[in-house]
């Protein structure tokens, strides 16, 4: 998911995660750069991982 507020902002991402050690492991992994961790009012997915820019989970499974 990918936002920009106004044309002064940089877009950010986020994916929400059951855990917050998810977000850095993210990072790490992808090789984004996590800007904050929001939480969430949901039970399962408890926090917003926010990324700066547009990010994409690599397509594992292709047509």
């Amino acid at each position: 998911m990918t936002e920009t507020r106004d044309n002064s902002e940089k877009p950010t991402s986020r994916h929400a995660v059951t855990e917050r050690r998810k977000c850095y492991e993210m990072e790490q992994k992808n090789g984004w750069t996590l800007l904050r961790i929001e939480p969430t009012r949901d039970k399962t997915l408890k926090y917003n991982c926010v990324f700066e820019g547009e990010t994409e989970f690599p397509k594992y499974m292709e047509d």
